[in-house]
């Protein structure tokens, strides 16, 4: 084999590495985000798989990009056409999903009410006759929370007959 052709492997792999890389980063991260998504049916194992990439993703996205950068080096270093730019886009991508994987995404889909009030059954409370409720009574004191705005936001912290509720959904 001559050594233009063994030169050229060189590069080729590790441009190949540095796009595999990419998309195993990108899949790290994009896919927790794409299972438990508002308003979206979610099974015990996407849920499962979600939180196991979440809780990997940190790590492992680190490693692809410190993957991605040595493979970046080769292309660059063995690579004298316009193409050596070619490298810059993947590394961009590794690194946001570097960052991404320490961010709470998760906040960022499943925003708090900015200002949450209650008011009575008879009030105006934009929920219809027929929408379900979680009812909670205590201290001769009763209280609804609308399903429909639990299902998005998750949490609601209330006081009902003097005694403090985390009621969640």
């Amino acid at each position: 084999m001559s050594d233009a052709g063994a030169g050229r492997r060189g590069p080729r792999a590790a441009a190949i590495s540095l796009g595999l890389a990419t998309v195993v980063s990108l899949a790290l991260v994009l896919t927790p985000m794409a299972i438990i998504m508002p308003f979206k049916p979610q099974t015990p194992e996407g849920v499962r798989l979600s939180y196991h990439l979440r809780a990997w993703s940190p790590h492992l996205t680190a490693v692809l990009l410190g993957l991605g950068l040595l493979a970046a080096v080769v292309v660059w270093r063995r690579t004298r056409s316009r193409w050596r730019w070619s490298a810059a886009l993947p590394i961009a991508l590794l690194a946001g999903s570097a960052w991404l994987a320490r961010q709470n995404h998760f906040e960022w889909m499943f925003h708090p009410l900015p200002d949450p009030a209650f008011t009575s059954a008879d009030g105006p409370h934009g929920a219809g006759a027929d929408d379900l409720v979680l009812g909670v009574a205590a201290g001769g004191e009763a209280v609804a929370f609308p399903v429909r705005a639990l299902a998005y936001h998750h949490v609601v912290n209330d006081t009902v007959g003097g005694r403090p509720l985390v009621a969640t959904y």
